[in-house]
């Protein structure tokens, strides 16, 4: 926000006013214009009435209260101006200061709940990996009590059919002895 520093000069039946905001030409314009007001059209030498000097000696006096009054203005300004820019930066460190503070703690927390389900899958991919190697060994289990299961019912039947053949041997026998005994 630039304010504009304005002077005001009287002349001879208007006022000369003056912005400074290109301060270098304003400052050159300005003294000119004082100059020529404060130096009359006409020589010292020359008679002056009373009157005249009395506006001259007042429009000295009204000059300089504005000179001083416009200072003041200026210097109130300055410090307001000022005393803004503090304001402002202030609270933008302030709004910064509460922006970091949450995307910190936002930050943890985003960490803390991914870490949260990084566990949590760990521990179901484990579980997983647990469950087919239990289901493998079973089957394995299952597979090798099946073949003994197997091996022992052959076995079984073996011996079963041992014994159905020698039955069956000893009955022929024994018919065959019959059929010879008649």
């Amino acid at each position: 926000m630039a304010l504009k520093k304005l002077k005001v000069i009287p002349k001879e039946g208007y006022l000369l006013l003056l912005d400074f905001d290109d301060e270098d030409d304003d400052i050159k314009v300005s003294e000119e214009a004082l100059s020529e007001v404060k130096s009359p059209a006409f020589d010292k030498n020359e008679n002056i009435s009373p009157q005249a000097e009395a506006d001259e000696d007042m429009g000295d006096e009204v000059d300089s209260m504005l000179d001083k009054s416009e200072d003041d203005i200026y210097k109130t300004l300055h410090i307001k101006r000022k005393w803004m820019e503090t304001y402002v930066k202030e609270s933008f460190k302030g709004s910064n200061q509460k922006l970091e503070r949450f995307c910190k703690t936002n930050e943890r927390e985003r960490k803390n709940i991914n870490n949260k389900f990084c566990e949590q899958y760990i521990t179901t991919f484990q579980k997983s990996d647990m469950d087919v190697q239990k289901f493998n060994e079973e089957k394995e289990n299952s597979c090798q009590k099946e073949q003994q299961a197997l091996k022992l019912s052959k076995c079984s039947q073996n011996q079963t059919l041992e014994a159905v053949k020698e039955m069956h041997e000893k009955s022929m026998e024994v018919l065959m002895n019959l059929g010879t005994k008649n």
